[in-house]
């Protein structure tokens, strides 16, 4: 044995023993000076989280250490286990080394798209398309991760250390942060130098979320509160990464990336706005009653089954049993449902339709049974095309809420304030039936046919519809056009899984929220499609209703007539409360500053952030409604643009791609700007290819 060298072990490991020991001193002296500063940085920078964290008392118990580096660490005592190796800071190094060198940029994939309509929205989007595929031909896009990047996502904060390290390499325009663990998070503020990474964010226009708490079904919520704020465009060029395993980080990145189509889908276009406030001041003019608020049926009603009835593949299935209990329950149809309802020989009580293009209008006229028609109760939203209503004796509308007239009328008249609106009614006319269901108080809801997704490409739609041949055979027009979208697959009401897109996935979501608010009612779905949260999964065949004949006409008449009622508002108003002159002082502003801008990635970035900016300080006002005619809009090109900041890093290729797509921005801009004024008169007249298609009803 050599006993010297055991000696010298001995002595070298004592002294390292005493290094610990003086480093561990020296931060003990210094963990709680530093939780000072950061939370009176917090205090001036996010109050919200110092908030959180001011009286915070740790759920797990917890202690700090170091090595002989002086690198706090933490260990968790009731499993001696700590979050780091030996070295957290060499750790945190390595690993933003290597994000910074692997990751994949997620960048928004552009094509040319028809404008059978004649938008300008779709016109000039599709010019900026040309432009970037020209440049995409030039250039291979860069792959990995620049000196600056519009967004990047991290999951999980540790105790902060790659922080620093990420900013030194990275100069990231919107930094989301999930930490799942309030622990953690609160030990970061005694490990980490918040403060001067707060300050620096500050200085330099940096946007910083920092998500705390989240669970995986709250976090897109969450998430889209937090994009909205910023400017959803900005995830069209992002990377994203975690810092630490965890089941729960691994849950939310789980979630967030099977939903992201949510942060990109229902933004909504100049054009379509137009649409809403042409036909929606229409409606309003000739007097058609309109949701009131908080009206609900006769408390005698609540109780009575209301079946909301979707045109999806699983329709076929239940059908007969809807035909058996027609009579027990009020029966909703949605939107196309009425045509298979029709061959079925089941006559809805109410009809109810969402989409604002005279399409639906054209769809109706494929009655030759008018009588069909006019008996039935026809429910809808403001911006529905004045056309559909002719084909119903009785109309009833509501208030979208999100749409421009809305605000425009609640923030201009007092008087209209009894007047309500209807939440979740997009993006699908079965969003619409429901919420119909939930806000007029009904308390025992049955979906059927609300699949939001199909299992076979080929049974898209009930074959009972006029989307297929009197013997049900497909229409292949009508089948190409709504099997086009890209699907992914996604959990199944009863087990398994159904392909789906992003509309279906964002139309399940919607239900999801719709029937949150109504916890007292109780909603099944027996539709074998998508899973929608908080409806209880429930077939068709053990669907129990008491053996009881309604009076459907005076339910239906008692809705009509308590539940709605005309607005007294002239057109000549609704153009006042339309603001043009402030509309066209902003866009104005906006053509000169980007006539101005140079073509530099961080002016450009700055400017689009001032701008989205402009948009959001719209919603303090009572031009509010300016806010959502543009913002649809202004997320897409500034995601176009975006994704071109961020693509090329050839200078020759950079400087002419962007001076082209500046030009194409501006000219959008004045045309909008002129396009404004009328928007009163802005009636879809299109009459689309695809309708002639139906089968005849």
């Amino acid at each position: 044995m050599n006993f010297d060298k055991s000696i010298e072990s001995l002595e070298c490991e004592v002294i390292r023993l005493h290094e610990q020991k003086n480093q561990e001193q020296a931060m003990a002296d210094v963990l709680p000076k530093r939780f000072s500063d950061n939370m009176a940085a917090f205090s001036e920078y996010l109050p919200d989280i110092y908030m959180q964290f001011k009286e915070y008392k740790p759920k797990r118990a917890f202690r700090f250490f170091c090595n002989e580096n002086g690198i706090p660490n933490l260990l968790w005592l009731d499993d001696n286990v700590s979050l780091y190796g030996d070295d957290p800071y060499q750790q945190a190094n390595e690993q933003i080394e290597y994000v910074l060198a692997t990751s994949q940029i997620e960048r928004f994939i552009y094509n040319v798209s028809e404008n059978d309509m004649n938008q300008v929205h779709v016109e000039y989007l599709n010019l900026l398309a040309e432009c970037y595929i020209k440049a995409e031909s030039v250039q291979e896009k860069t792959s990995s991760i620049p000196d600056s990047m519009p967004m990047a996502f991290m999951f999980g904060v540790g105790l902060g250390y790659q922080l620093g390290l990420l900013y030194e390499r990275c100069s990231i325009k919107n930094l989301f942060i999930f930490e799942p663990d309030m622990d953690i998070f609160y030990a970061s503020l005694f490990s980490f130098d918040w403060a001067p990474l707060l300050k620096y964010l500050k200085q330099e226009k940096l946007g910083l979320h920092i998500f705390l708490g989240q669970d995986q079904d709250s976090i897109i919520e969450d998430l889209l509160a937090g994009l909205h704020k910023r400017g959803a465009f900005w995830i069209a060029s992002m990377f994203a990464f975690w810092h630490y395993p965890s089941p729960e980080i691994f849950s939310l990145i789980d979630r967030v990336a099977k939903e992201f189509y949510l942060l990109k889908t229902g933004w909504g276009f100049f054009d379509d706005n137009l649409f809403a406030i042409a036909h929606s001041a229409k409606n309003i003019s000739e007097e058609v009653p309109f949701l009131l608020k908080d009206k609900q049926v006769d408390i005698s009603y609540r109780n009575i089954p209301v079946f909301v009835i979707g045109n999806g593949p699983s329709l076929d299935e239940s059908i007969g049993y809807i035909k058996n209990n027609k009579e027990k329950a009020i029966i909703i149809a949605c939107g196309s449902t009425v045509s298979a309802l029709h061959k079925a020989g089941i006559k809805p009580d109410i009809c109810v339709a969402v989409e604002r293009t005279k399409s639906m209008a054209d769809f109706f006229d494929i009655f030759d049974d008018k009588e069909y028609l006019k008996d039935i109760l026809f429910l809808s939203v403001d911006v529905i095309h004045p056309d559909c209503r002719r084909y119903f004796s009785k109309s009833a509308l509501g208030f979208k809420h999100n749409e421009a007239m809305f605000s425009m009328l609640m923030l201009n008249r007092l008087d209209l304030h009894k007047f309500g609106y209807l939440p979740y009614v997009n993006p699908l006319v079965g969003n619409t039936g429901l919420s119909y269901a939930m806000t007029l108080g009904f308390k025992n809801i049955y979906m059927f046919g609300l699949d939001n997704g199909y299992k076979e490409k080929n049974h898209h739609h009930s074959r009972h519809s006029a989307y297929y041949e009197d013997n049900g055979s497909a229409i292949k027009e009508l089948t190409d056009a709504v099997t086009s979208n890209e699907t992914f697959l996604v959990p199944a009401n009863f087990g398994g899984e159904i392909s789906s897109d992003c509309l279906f996935g964002l139309s399940a979501n919607s239900m999801a929220k719709v029937i949150a608010m109504y916890p007292d009612a109780s909603c099944s779905n027996c539709s074998d499609g998508s899973l929608v949260r908080g409806a209880t999964p429930l077939r068709y065949y053990d669907v129990n209703i008491k053996e009881r004949i309604i009076d459907k006409n005076s339910i239906v008449e008692s809705i009509y007539n308590n539940c709605f009622e005309s607005l007294s508002i002239s057109i000549e108003d609704i153009k006042e409360a339309l603001s043009v002159e402030t509309f066209d002082e902003l866009v104005t502003l906006m053509e000169s500053e980007w006539e101005r801008v140079h073509l530099d990635r961080n002016e450009i970035s700055e400017l689009m952030q001032r701008h989205y900016d402009y948009l959001n300080y719209l919603l303090t006002t009572k031009q509010s409604h300016i806010h959502r005619v543009l913002v649809g809009s202004i997320n897409y090109f500034f995601s176009f643009l975006t994704t071109m900041l961020y693509s090329f890093s050839d200078e020759c290729i950079f400087n002419k791609v962007m001076s082209e797509a500046r030009e194409i921005f501006i000219d959008f801009l004045k045309k909008i700007r002129i396009m404004y004024p009328t928007a009163c008169q802005h009636m879809d007249n299109c009459d689309l290819e695809v309708t002639s298609h139906f089968r005849r009803v």
